[in-house]
């Protein structure tokens, strides 16, 4: 099995095991889909999964027995996922046969043959399967000849409509190979999209699918595929991405990697025209919904402001309201800003050698936002730092007594 000994080791040594506790338990396990694929296009890293089509859960437990890991069990969907430090997770699933009971809807699935499994999968290239046994392939849809073509082909016609989330795969798969549909694949698509089909299935499913564009290495290019073809205006409307605004999305995160990248790109997608309603179904915390309107509607209106700023004191106030997204925006709107912001992270990082409780003064919110405009002091120069201390106690008894005056004011007006 010339293939197999070519894999990366940790996989390598997975399909050993698999294949020696196959044989103890008389189980016979098949490498299907997306790993085979992957294998017969030289690719060393795989995916461990595995069809069979009795005993999927005797060697399930086995194999957390041998390995010293765990088996999770998902009945619904006939499936066993095994997992152990030092081994990659090795999915396990009995072959099976799905019924679609309405357009959109989640497969019931029954037990069934390998070639009925095959048979139900998405595209010809993932219906392939590898006998751990003895290196056979069995390949009823030829599979094998559209990866020589470079093609990604869907196998029956009602594809689309009974899973539209195929579309979503379809994109990312050819973008990710570099392979192109068939005619007959392009034009369904196209009908399933125009049919509304994606309207079938719930909002939160269809941004899962979106979110794991956003994942793949050419995200851009997977993201300006699927919104040219119209696949995204469930999400986000008649908006038409721009290729060069997700390309520079792509050079955000490429140049960050800390950076939120499902907001970066959700940005792109809705630019200059974002509201919280877009995000219905994301499931981003308020914050992260915050900050993808805020990338999406504001960097205009945050550079003139930077731009109008004659100190780092007025700048830095301006970039607190900043998301480390949104700064990563206006550096790459504008370089003038570069520097500024630079010293921004720069100031984010200095730390002052003042505590609350070297200020003498009574406690409260007045001391910190006392520590915080004397740190701002001694880092723009205003002051030095040996004068830190007389300066933060000066500024916590003025907060202290404005905020006296204001509560005094307050009482009087409500007592009239």
């Amino acid at each position: 099995m010339r293939a197999v000994a070519d894999i990366a080791t940790p996989q390598h040594r997975a399909l050993d095991l698999v294949r020696e506790v196959a044989r103890e338990k008389g189980c016979h396990p098949y490498l299907v889909g997306g790993p085979v694929r992957d294998l017969l296009l030289g690719r060393q890293a795989i995916d461990v999964d595995l069809t069979l089509e009795d005993g999927g859960s005797t060697l399930a437990r086995a194999l957390a027995k041998r390995m010293e890991g765990r088996v999770r069990s998902f009945p619904q969907f006939l499936t066993y996922k095994v997992a152990a430090d030092g081994w990659p997770e090795i999915d396990i699933a009995t072959a099976r046969k799905e019924r679609y009971r309405q357009p959109g809807a989640l497969p019931t699935v029954s037990p069934g043959k390998l070639r009925d499994d095959l048979l139900r999968r998405d595209f010809s290239i993932n219906a392939i399967a590898m006998d751990l046994t003895d290196g056979s392939i069995h390949d009823p849809t030829d599979g094998q000849a559209d990866l020589r073509s470079r093609i990604v082909r869907v196998l029956h016609d009602q594809s689309f409509i009974d899973d539209p989330t195929r579309i979503f795969r379809a994109v990312r798969l050819a973008t990710r190979l570099g392979f192109e549909f068939d005619d007959a694949t392009s034009a369904l698509m196209r009908a399933a999209i125009e049919s509304k089909a994606l309207s079938t299935i719930t909002k939160e499913r269809t941004w899962h699918e979106l979110f794991l564009a956003m994942d793949e290495a050419e995200a851009p290019r997977v993201l300006a595929k699927l919104s040219e073809l119209g696949a995204l205006s469930e999400l986000i409307g008649s908006r038409i991405a721009d290729p060069s605004r997700l390309e520079a999305a792509g050079n955000q995160i490429a140049r960050n990697p800390a950076l939120d990248r499902n907001v970066v790109y959700t940005a792109a997608l809705l630019h200059g025209d974002a509201s919280p309603v877009d995000l219905e179904g994301s499931g981003f915390s308020q914050k992260r919904a915050r900050n993808v309107v805020q990338v999406a509607n504001e960097v205009g209106r945050f550079t003139d402001a930077l731009q109008e700023a004659s100190s780092d004191r007025q700048r830095f106030r301006l970039l607190k309201h900043a998301s480390p997204e949104m700064l990563s925006a206006i550096a790459l709107a504008s370089s003038d800003e570069n520097h500024h912001i630079e010293r921004y992270h720069q100031f984010e990082k200095f730390k002052l050698p003042l505590r609350g409780n070297d200020l003498e003064v009574p406690g409260g919110p007045h001391v910190a936002r006392a520590l915080e405009r004397t740190r701002e002091a001694v880092f723009t120069g205003e002051i030095p730092p040996e004068e830190a201390r007389t300066f933060a106690r000066q500024m916590a008894m003025k907060y202290l007594q404005s905020g006296a005056k204001a509560q005094e004011a307050g009482a009087r007006s409500e007592g009239k």
